[in-house]
């Protein structure tokens, strides 16, 4: 508690004087290309200074900061709220449950570690090869560039610090990857390659990823390589669906496998103070085909519940249409911080042509169609610690014959509860999560957990090209850290769905 109480003194007073121009960061040696773009732009705005210390510097679980934060020589712990950017210089960044950041969470010289029960707005950059020193200066303090040296163990392959996060699925099984990144000398280029091994398709599948700096906040990312997709993860994160296919037999996703290559210019942009726009252009071309299991799966991998049932584990993929997909790319994430304010979006857009595979037919049949995803969140407070959040997702296609590699679903725990799993589905989805959050501060539990009561509307529903009649949930939640209680109705069918378990964020 002292800890805690010590490091919002220290953040206010530093906001103070920073504001003051007495505890200002000076890039002496800012490195290849004038630095990274992310620290450049953090610079040019409002920002929180925490000066080196040999303990981690704690971001308490009740603290909410309206800027960046700027945490120097020293690992940075974030249980609390802040409405901007965090960068650690010569640390490690670790996400608690509960946290959020509305922008960037950054880590330069070490890493960033994720919770599943944290929220960053605007993606998560980790620089591993360099750092800077840290050095006292008139006002402030001085950053100067160096060069990490990257040993050839860390460059080997295989090797310890190639091994990825594994994920579980009803398609593939167990997936593991195996994928070391190597940095190219005196370059700003760095290679991915990668091995994943998935136990229930027994294939090993190849890609390899390139990224290239071309300007100070420009890059080029070239991907080739064999996998399995789907159109789904927006629902659940890879771990949280993971979790849930192993205990209970329910995956919130749909599955197709793909030879994918894709290319994408992509460009870091703040045209104003609180304002993170990250546009980008591209093209794919993808091969493409289903997956198992289909209707006539006997058996599938294991978990402790739902492993026989057709509902759950041996729920077939939808079919798709076999062929070759060729398509322009264009999108863009938008991160916006007014005030207390958070708005995300993220738009992305793809004009595809179309020729399918007829095995015995003398004519490919094709076409082409334009599709553009949306997806975004806005969040503010509203009377004391109460909130309001919005969760949104659209997918709008242009008329005419979509493959069905590109339909996408609704329906089930991870979007709406009321109707069976990816139950709807189709090339036009409309999806809505509305919640209003009133922490009970009159109750403290153990561990000073102050319980949360949600009130909960969930619009949504997905078919072919047209919106139909949205499905509905309304209902109540209770959640006390990282667990939940929920009980949900279809106002129009009476169907309920009661829930507990651990609370995710989507």
């Amino acid at each position: 508690m002292i800890r805690r109480l010590a490091l919002g003194v220290l953040l206010v007073v530093s906001g103070a004087i920073g504001a003051a121009g007495q505890n200002v960061i000076q890039l002496r040696d800012p490195g290849p290309r004038g630095g990274p773009p992310v620290l450049t732009q953090a610079l040019s705005g409002p920002y929180v200074v925490v000066p080196p210390a040999a303990d981690r510097a704690l971001i308490a679980r009740d603290a909410e900061h309206p800027r960046t934060v700027i945490v120097l020589g020293r690992d940075a712990v974030v249980e609390g709220s802040v409405r901007g950017d965090v960068l650690v210089i010569g640390g490690d960044l670790y996400m608690h449950p509960g946290a959020e950041i509305s922008g960037r969470a950054v880590a330069i010289g070490g890493g960033v570690y994720e919770s599943t029960q944290a929220r960053i707005g605007g993606g998560i950059r980790s620089y591993r090869e360099f750092t800077y020193d840290i050095a006292h200066a008139a006002g402030g303090w001085e950053l100067t560039y160096r060069q990490i040296e990257v040993s050839d163990e860390q460059q080997g392959f295989p090797s310890l610090y190639g091994l990825r996060v594994p994920s579980y699925d009803r398609s593939n099984g167990l997936s593991v990857p195996i994928a070391p990144t190597v940095t190219l000398p005196h370059t700003r280029v760095s290679i991915e390659p990668r091995l994943t091994y998935r136990s229930q398709l027994g294939r090993l599948d190849p890609s390899i990823v390139a990224l290239d700096s071309i300007g100070a906040n420009s890059a080029v990312r070239l991907s080739v390589g064999r996998s399995t997709f789907s159109n789904d993860a927006w629902i659940w994160s890879d771990l949280v669906n993971g979790l849930e296919v192993l205990w209970r037999g329910d995956d919130s996703r749909n599955y197709f496998r793909a030879t994918r290559g894709e290319v994408t210019l992509e460009r870091n942009l703040q045209p104003s103070s609180g304002v993170m726009l990250a546009p980008y252009i591209g093209g794919r071309i993808e091969s493409a085909s289903s997956v198992q299991p289909d209707s006539f799966a006997r058996g599938g991998p294991w978990s402790f519940f739902g492993r026989h049932d057709v509902d759950d584990m041996l729920r077939p993929n939808p079919a798709i249409d076999p062929g070759i997909i060729g398509s322009l790319l264009a999108g863009a994430q938008l991160t916006w911080t007014p005030s207390d304010v958070t708005v995300r979006l993220r738009i992305d857009e793809e004009l595809g042509a179309f020729a399918e595979d007829c095995a015995g037919c003398d004519l490919i049949r094709g076409g082409n169609f334009a599709q553009t995803t949306l997806d975004g969140t806005i969040a503010f407070p509203t009377f004391g610690m109460q909130s309001l959040r919005f969760d949104g997702h659209a997918i709008i296609t242009s008329r005419g014959t979509t493959p069905r590699q590109r339909w996408a679903y609704v329906g089930g725990s991870g979007s709406i509860p009321t109707i069976e799993m990816l139950s709807r589905g189709g090339d036009q989805l409309l999806y809505i999560d509305a919640r209003y959050d009133i922490p009970v501060n009159g109750i403290v539990l153990p561990l000073g957990v102050i319980p949360v009561v949600t009130f909960r509307e969930i619009l949504g529903g997905a078919t072919v090209g047209r919106f139909e009649t949205l499905a509905q949930a309304s209902g109540v939640r209770l959640t006390a850290s990282f667990l939940y209680v929920e009980w949900l109705i279809d106002p129009v069918a009476r169907h309920p769905h009661f829930s507990f378990g651990i609370s995710v964020a989507r």
